[in-house]
């Protein structure tokens, strides 16, 4: 749909007619989800009751479908004077205007019913999304395929990123279903499996009837059933959500752009130009690095670091430990560090620190666990607790090259961050009472996004650490940070 040019600017569009229909079936169906109680109430209560319950409901059904048909006739958009301009709203009207400069990635999503219609959802992430309501300041759902790839070239070519055809390029990995299954069996959801366990041992304590007073009245049998089925029941989820998410994984690189796309029912397309990843992270639990294989996570400053509160874009689940090192230069070509290279350790009394806190930590756990674990189980926990916090201080490590941070860290789930220091937008030095007292201090990394903090390091080290991405933080050294 188009409307009339505003001051001789370009036509105004809209979303697709079939769109009314491909949004409003999901829409209906997230309020038949979230009202199923006032349904039940309705086939059981009768009388006044059911007339109250079911008005109730079709004032929020009605809702849906009025939000729906008036985000479909207000909602329009154009690309004028290199930007893109989105604006929607009834009683509440909203004008966005996004400079391609600053887009970090843009997304095609198109689930069953966009599949039927021919359509797609174009999502466009800018650099801070995550404090945005629904964490897309972009979204256009929804277009047909043409319509979005024409845009999506056309905001390319104001940016100077993404100019290339997504679909030719050179292929990189596509994992297979066998490795999409050992993906999810990999996550192993244990630490929930063992807290529902956990809870429902005492919660079957507090049944009158059963006769269960402590886990050890159930019998060594019993309890091993309940750990075995929770356990099936926890890796049957975990690898049917990595069969609906990785489902006909593929990445490839296009020119400057990578791409990814993935997804059994939903068929999602993310296009990350070169230019704009803010970092790379290869995380590897035990259980796949048993397996031999680690997954690659590429990052923009849509999402960020730890604690920024985003999620990942691009997302490779497996891939082979020996090709970890070139799939990383895929994303970062730059990267200077060689596949062998060994990182350097944290200090010697940061494993001691680590040791200690860690069993303070499993100490405290362990006090509340007692009571219905017993005694036995106390320093059980204190001795996992200092082995784990030994063990993920031994395995931390960090290097720094002429143009990147490389910071590792954990033992059950190791993390490699590989930042590009032009990215780098500041640089903190920190020695909390603690580290003070074990000459111990910190460097701190901020992008935009989030932060990255290395290894406890001797304080003199840190400083000279300090010292160099400091000195290093010249103008000609920081273009395309943001």
């Amino acid at each position: 749909m188009v409307s009339e040019p505003e001051a001789g600017g370009p036509l105004w569009k809209g979303l697709h007619p079939a769109s009314l229909l491909v949004n409003l079936v999901p829409m209906a169906w997230r309020t038949l989800r979230v009202g199923w109680p006032l349904l039940l109430a309705m086939t059981v209560g009768g009388g006044l009751r059911g007339l109250v319950d079911l008005s109730l409901f079709l004032s929020f059904l009605g809702l849906a479908v009025a939000r729906t048909v008036v985000h479909f006739l207000t909602l329009r958009y154009r690309v004028h004077e290199g930007r893109l301009h989105i604006r929607s709203g009834l009683v509440g009207r909203t004008n966005r205007v996004i400079d391609p400069a600053r887009i970090q990635n843009m997304e095609l999503v198109q689930n069953l019913f966009h599949k039927m219609a021919g359509l797609v959802e174009l999502r466009i992430e800018t650099a801070g999304d995550s404090g945005i309501a629904g964490g897309v300041e972009g979204l256009l759902s929804a277009l047909s395929l043409e319509e979005a790839e024409s845009l999506r070239r056309e905001l390319g070519q104001h940016s100077a990123h993404v100019t290339e055809t997504a679909e030719a390029g050179e292929a990189i990995d596509a994992p297979g279903l066998v490795e999409v299954v050992a993906y999810g069996v990999s996550v192993g959801r244990v630490g929930s499996v063992a807290l529902a366990i956990g809870f429902l041992l005492d919660a079957m304590g507090q049944l009158p009837g059963l006769g269960v007073a402590t886990p050890g009245d159930l019998g060594s049998r019993s309890i091993m059933g309940l750990v075995l089925v929770a356990l099936a029941g926890g890796y049957a989820v975990s690898v049917g959500s990595a069969i609906l998410r990785f489902y006909g994984h593929r990445w490839w690189k296009a020119g400057r752009s990578l791409h990814f796309e993935s997804g059994l029912f939903t068929r999602r397309r993310m296009d990350i130009p070169l230019a704009k990843i803010q970092l790379v992270r290869v995380t590897a639990p035990i259980m796949r690095r048993w397996m031999g294989y680690a997954t690659v996570l590429v990052e923009t400053a849509a999402v960020g670091l730890p604690g920024s509160g985003g999620a990942t874009e691009g997302m490779v689940p497996m891939v082979a430990t020996e090709d970890v090192h070139s799939r990383v230069q895929h994303c970062l070509p730059a990267f200077d560090v060689a596949g062998d290279q060994p990182l350097r350790p944290c200090a010697p009394r940061a494993v001691s620190r680590a040791t200690f806190f860690g069993a303070a930590r499993w100490a405290i756990l362990a006090t509340v666990a007692h009571f219905w674990l017993g005694e036995g189980w106390v320093w059980s926990l204190v001795g996992w607790g200092a082995i784990t916090g030994y063990l993920d201080a031994r395995r931390q490590g960090w290097w720094l090259s002429e143009h990147f941070v490389v910071v590792r860290r954990g033992f059950l789930r190791r993390d490699t961050w590989v930042l590009p220091r032009a990215k780098i937008q500041s640089v903190r030095w920190a020695q909390s009472p603690t580290m003070r007292a074990s000459d111990l201090a910190r460097v701190i990394v901020w992008i935009p996004g989030g932060r990255l903090a290395l290894p406890d390091l001797r304080a003199t080290e840190a400083r000279q650490v300090y010292e160099a991405l400091v000195a290093a933080m010249t103008p000609t050294a920081r273009p395309g940070a943001a």
